[in-house]
């Protein structure tokens, strides 16, 4: 069970009534305990001639999130993160307290890799073919990354979701989309490890929308301060994202920040995936 003391210990007062008791965020896991048995180091351990991916693998779907939200794409999921975020849904890709972590990952080669993902857009020839690399942190792969992209060749168009901490390739700074999601510090993680100005200031000077996940007032001063100010983000490059893994979560926290948005000039978007599908996994 859930207790209000913890919820409002890490994620703030008010927070806890509009969460959904049958989703699991990764701070649900901190007291869970897994068999000795099954945490194999191997199992989850990266080697840079292949990809680790999480148990959702490769799918089709649309993008759900940032400046091409709606449209058809194939999302790869990359296991391991080097980020610890508290409210993450997609902890199963980075958290050693639950199984599946060190039970649904697997190791692909480069070519298995681009075979599974051309397989999972089929024939659909009347637009762009489109890849979103997420994770996890995908950018601990980097470098398969490169090697998969020259595998599926220039028809493919390439989105990677970032949490902002590693710095990419020559090659994706100048080629790829990013969706780079710098960590708050309602994420939980201290900002020695979520905050890297390098690597957000490369960003900035390339093809990058900045999501912000917002659930307190106090959230929107700091990424004023201390992230649009300091690190020089365009305002048009910024986005905010209400904290959220259905669509009555986004709901309410987007209410709390849609006039701070207005004023502010900053895009507002939601989580669309969360409003078709719900907190469902390979959506």
């Amino acid at each position: 069970m859930k207790s209000s003391e913890r919820i409002n210990q890490l994620l703030g007062d008010g927070i806890e009534e509009t969460l959904d008791p049958e989703l699991k965020r990764s701070f649900e896991f901190d007291d869970n305990e897994v068999p000795k048995e099954i945490m194999k180091p191997e199992n989850v351990r990266l080697d840079k001639d292949h990809f680790r991916v999480s148990g959702d693998g490769v799918f089709y779907t649309i993008q759900g999130e940032g400046k091409t939200m709606g449209m058809p794409c194939v999302f790869l999921r990359l296991h391991v993160c080097n980020l610890r975020c508290v409210w993450c849904d997609a902890w199963y890709t980075w958290n050693p307290k639950t199984p599946e972590f060190w039970t649904e990952a697997r190791q692909w080669t480069i070519d298995q890799t681009a075979e599974n993902i051309r397989a999972s857009w089929g024939t659909l020839a009347r637009i762009k073919k489109r890849l979103i690399v997420t994770g996890g942190e995908p950018l601990l792969q980097k470098d398969q990354i490169d090697s998969l992209m020259q595998r599926l060749g220039a028809d493919w168009i390439l989105e990677i979701e970032t949490n902002g901490t590693i710095m990419p390739t020559e090659w994706q700074l100048a080629n790829a989309q990013f969706n780079c999601s710098p960590k708050l510090r309602n994420s939980q993680n201290i900002d020695q490890v979520r905050r890297k100005k390098d690597v957000i200031q490369a960003l900035v000077k390339v093809n990058t929308l900045f999501k912000f996940v917002v659930m307190h007032d106090s959230d929107l001063d700091e990424i004023e301060k201390e992230w649009v100010e300091e690190y020089g983000i365009p305002v048009d490059q910024v986005c905010l994202m209400p904290q959220g893994v259905t669509a009555e979560e986004v709901s309410i926290n987007a209410q709390r920040v849609v006039e701070y948005a207005k004023v502010k000039g900053y895009r507002l978007l939601g989580r669309l995936q969360n409003e078709i599908w719900g907190a469902k996994r390979r959506v």
